[in-house]
């Protein structure tokens, strides 16, 4: 599915979208299938706004757990001494989390909020995705139902 609004200096190109391999001019689309192409490009704009703002989260995420690592290791935390005591595992070791210093605290926390920031973000794209599915398939329901013909260019 594509739309296509390119003008050219020499020809002006109609607004289309293409859908199964078949070009429709927008102008021929009626007022439900052009307001399925409006839904589906702002779910579209969305998806790809909010998936920049996820890549960044996972970069945020990565350094806070580099960092959290780094100080574990600055500040000599030792393996856990009793079965029961709360553990910090980084890495695959596992460091006693009885009595943390103020600075591992901090990063845990930062981590712990940078980790519910990218899931709340991987839901939404997950909602935005499944949205873009709907309208494709409600568009192409529409413009066969509706009879409207391809567009011959």
């Amino acid at each position: 599915m594509s739309t296509n609004t390119d003008t050219d200096t020499a020809t002006a190109v109609e607004p289309s979208v293409t859908i199964d391999d078949k070009k429709y001019l927008i102008a021929d689309l009626n007022d439900k299938s052009k307001m399925f192409l409006n839904d589906l490009t702002r779910t579209v704009m969305e998806y790809k706004e909010l998936l920049r703002s996820y890549n960044q989260s996972l970069t945020l995420t990565n350094t806070y757990a580099s960092g959290l690592k780094t100080e574990v290791e600055k500040v000599g935390l030792p393996e856990p001494s009793k079965e029961e005591a709360p553990t910090i595992t980084i890495a695959d070791k596992t460091y006693d989390g009885t009595d943390l210093p103020d600075t591992v605290k901090a990063f845990v926390s930062e981590l712990m909020r940078a980790n519910q920031n990218k899931t709340v973000l991987e839901y939404r794209l997950r909602q935005l995705d499944a949205a873009r599915i709907t309208f494709i398939n409600s568009l192409k329901y529409e413009v066969e139902e509706s009879g409207i013909s391809p567009s011959e260019e």
